[in-house]
């Protein structure tokens, strides 16, 4: 019921945010991995050589997005987003006319940098920026344009390389964004003076946005001094070191599980074909996750329930590791994808209950860079633990070691004295 009435009052900057988180789908893995066979085709890669590139060009736009991405504290958010689309665009049309590797290799980097990252950056910081008392849900509505791209654009975009070609395809991909998605993304918010606008230092407006956000009862200062927004405060604590490996965890652990599935499939004797059938129950159980997680950060607050999020992951993997029957990878991928609908709503929701809003772009991009780094790293680390032939169920084994032993960091990173949020005294804010 909140949710329906959360749409009804504000449907355009709902709207707004999902209509980016669909967009990011041009530059994101699911969707650049359909034309890898066409592209290495085309320019003469091997499947190894076109990995290495992909990885060190997804590292090089995580190291650029921090640089980038504080820019959406300092201007007009409209103006954000059209030039991020702007970019993605751009970015189509160059490899759609790459015809060498290092044109591949520079319109990847802007397909990476634009998509993947400012894209997505655009939807969540929009809508934790513009959103207090109903965030958790504000944000579970937004992310629903990532499921939505993942069961409409594949199938879509496959046909579209059948019948055209894939040059043509990804070229179609920037008109369809400069034609749709800018218009759509300019009527939606080019009246909305105050979700446009660029967030002002206040200490008060911080401190009461953050303790309505984190407590209910909490009540707010005047003492605390401003931070330098382009050194927010957050990045000087214990809090967010503790609290870091449990960011990355995921994307790491997940890019890594689902790119080596092929040799977990063989290692267990189960058809590849389950995993096909167990990205569907994923993506559902994805929409669940970060729909049931809404309401929950709206009562419990995104700090409270951070540390336990993990868990449904961790169970799959345990299931993952102790069976070899083939249904266990529906379980397996439908607890993976509770987690993932979970963190992405977490790992925006956290932030405004951490720092002002006029930092929020700022930390954002920074944590976003670090997750994007996790997931290039991922399939390497796991591809060294099967190159030095260690089993499946001791990789699994210590992967649930380090979940286990980074959620407790996480939790003891909200003992008292590790963070008190700009505005909020330190006896109210545990």
């Amino acid at each position: 019921m909140q949710f329906i009435l959360l749409l009804r009052q504000a449907p355009r900057q709902l709207a707004f945010g999902a209509l980016h988180s669909f967009g990011s789908s041009f530059g994101q893995t699911f969707l650049v991995a359909l034309f890898v066979p066409f592209i290495s085709a085309s320019l003469g890669l091997n499947e190894t050589e076109f990995a290495n590139i992909y990885a060190g060009i997804t590292i090089g736009s995580a190291l650029c997005l921090p640089v980038v991405g504080r820019w959406i504290d300092k201007v007009d958010i409209l103006s954000y987003s059209l030039a991020t689309m702007a970019l993605l665009a751009l970015g189509c049309v160059m490899i759609s006319l790459a015809g060498n590797v290092w044109m591949l290799i520079a319109a990847l980097f802007v397909l990476r940098l634009a998509g993947q990252g400012l894209m997505t950056h655009v939807s969540m910081t929009g809508i934790a920026r513009y959103f207090t008392k109903h965030r958790g849900r504000a944000l579970a509505v937004a992310s629903f344009g990532f499921p939505l791209a993942e069961a409409i654009l594949p199938a879509t975009l496959l046909a579209l390389i059948a019948a055209f070609g894939w040059r043509y395809t990804y070229a179609g991909s920037a008109v369809f964004i400069i034609c749709v998605l800018v218009p759509v993304a300019f009527l939606l918010i080019r009246r909305d003076q105050k979700f446009r606008a660029v967030p002002t230092r206040s200490s008060k407006t911080a401190a009461k946005q953050a303790s309505d956000s984190a407590r209910p009862t909490d009540t707010t200062t005047d003492q605390s001094s401003p931070t330098d927004p382009e050194h927010p405060r957050l990045f000087r604590s214990l809090y967010v070191w503790f609290c870091m490996p449990m960011l990355a965890a995921p994307p790491l652990i997940m890019t890594a599980l689902f790119f080596h599935q092929g040799a977990i499939s063989t290692h267990k004797g189960i058809e590849l074909g389950w995993f096909a059938a167990g990205f569907t129950v994923f993506a559902v159980t994805s929409v669940l996750g970060a729909f049931g997680s809404g309401p929950l950060i709206d009562k419990h607050s995104a700090r409270r329930l951070f540390p336990w999020h993990l868990i449904p992951m961790m169970a799959g993997i345990i299931v993952l590791a102790i069976s070899h029957q083939p249904f266990v990878i529906l379980i397996y991928m439908g607890l993976v994808g509770i987690t993932v609908g979970f963190a992405t709503t977490l790992r925006t929701a956290i932030i405004p209950e951490l720092v002002p809003l006029d930092e929020i772009g700022a930390v954002r991009s920074t944590l976003t860079a670090v997750m994007v780094l996790a997931s290039a790293m991922g399939p390497a680390i796991y591809g060294w633990m099967f190159a030095a032939d260690i089993s499946i169920e001791v990789m699994l084994t210590a992967t649930l070691i380090v979940m286990a032993v980074i959620s407790v960091l996480s939790w003891l990173s909200e003992r008292p004295g590790f963070y008190v949020p700009p505005g909020i005294s330190p006896q109210d804010s545990h």
